[in-house]
């Protein structure tokens, strides 16, 4: 058994190379050093050889098994569409996703919460250093004015960090030092007194609260499983819901007047959004215009119309029918997760779907690995999850 491990380990290798080039680069992209990186004909050109690399790795280890076609088929509609209205590097992660699914998710995790967080710590480090800006936004109606720590936009950081401190509390479960504890909300406390992002903040928090008290009380967290069993519609309900609340906005009744005021006015720009542009079978492509700055260091130009519903987003992005297949895939794969009862993926998949109501960033994989756990739990080996798979927290 461990030398099937070990071979395993060593098959992974080809991925962890790929997924090491994406993340260094889709990271670096959201800062100030995006006007350094290579060119577009440059980056193609990098992709085309990771598409192969993984493409070898697939017919010398993979499997199709049904979870997997079912995952395959979602994919493989989504990265079309986004090759469609977008570029290669659009399409690109969504093939990550796929290739990703019979690479040991514990091994994942650590590897993209190190890789993440040194680029993150890489950037923040260049902009107090003076290398690249470190932007500051003064605003009245704030306590704290924003730096951008290095990055294009100020809430950057802090939903990176979030996801950093996911991967390495998923990774380690019950297994993670006493002082990881503290050492994340610390973390997280600077990010969000620099940025003022709070919603990461917050998150990042009640994240690091879960896994502490399903640490000391591992039995509390096993009672609660019919209650996990609820995040399963979670997902569809919180996408219908969106999509409702979008499309029937209406700013003269009151209740959705001060629902949309107490959204940052989310309502009325998706809106605008889904009447300027539509929502089509295939998707869109979708030109909006947020708060984020270009790599020069200026704002936008146009007057701002951004949908931060990630549920609304996904949706004018990639059409109706890849909307769907996400939502059966994201469905199936918190069945299986609760069936194995891993309870910390369902919760973390919890916020996720929180986190996607006012903000689409999650969407993208840099943003989000657990993407890839999604794919796992529908389409991986679930039959021989060992150790060198993802530690368990109860």
């Amino acid at each position: 058994m461990n030398e099937i491990i070990r071979r395993r380990a060593a098959g992974d290798v080809p991925y962890f190379i790929v997924l090491f080039v994406y993340l260094v680069i889709a990271v670096l992209q959201t800062s100030f050093y995006k006007g350094m990186l290579p060119s577009e004909s440059r980056l193609n050109a990098i992709l085309l050889v990771l598409v192969l690399i993984l493409c070898a790795r697939e017919y010398m280890t993979g499997t199709i098994s049904p979870g997997s076609a079912l995952v395959l088929a979602a994919v493989l509609v989504i990265a079309a569409n986004a090759l469609r209205i977008g570029t290669v590097w659009t399409a690109f992660p969504f093939l990550l996703i796929f290739f990703g699914r019979n690479v040991s998710m514990r091994r994942l995790f650590t590897f993209a919460a190190v890789v993440i967080l040194g680029v993150l710590l890489f950037i923040i480090l260049s902009g107090y250093a003076g290398v690249i800006l470190n932007y500051k936004r003064v605003e009245v109606n704030r306590k704290n004015h924003r730096e951008y720590l290095g990055f294009l936009y100020a809430l950057y950081p802090g939903v990176f960090f979030f996801e950093v401190s996911a991967l390495f509390l998923a990774a380690h479960g019950r297994r993670a030092p006493l002082i990881a504890y503290p050492a994340l909300a610390a973390g997280a406390g600077f990010i969000f007194v620099k940025t003022d992002g709070r919603l990461s903040f917050i998150l990042t928090l009640i994240l690091i609260a879960f896994f502490l008290i399903a640490r000391l009380f591992p039995a509390l967290v096993r009672a609660l499983h019919p209650l996990f069993s609820l995040i399963i519609p979670l997902w569809p309900a919180c996408a219908l819901l969106s999509i409702f609340l979008t499309v029937t906005f209406n700013g003269s009744v009151r209740w959705m007047y001060r629902l949309n005021a107490l959204l940052g006015r989310r309502l009325e720009y998706g809106r605008q959004s889904l009447t300027r542009f539509g929502a089509g079978l295939l998707g869109r492509n979708v030109r909006w215009v947020g708060y984020g700055l270009n790599e020069n260091g200026l704002p936008q130009t146009g007057d701002y119309l951004y949908v931060d519903n990630m549920y609304v987003s996904f949706l004018q992005r990639y059409g109706i029918i890849a909307a769907a297949l996400a939502l059966v895939v994201i469905v199936c794969a918190l069945a299986a997760m609760l069936r194995a009862r891993r309870y910390e993926l369902l919760f973390i998949f919890l916020l996720l779907a929180v986190h996607g109501l006012i903000d689409d960033r999650i969407l993208m994989l840099h943003y989000n690995i657990f993407w890839i756990a999604a794919a796992h739990a529908v389409g991986g080996r679930t039959r021989e999850r060992e150790d060198w798979d993802y530690a368990s927290i109860t």
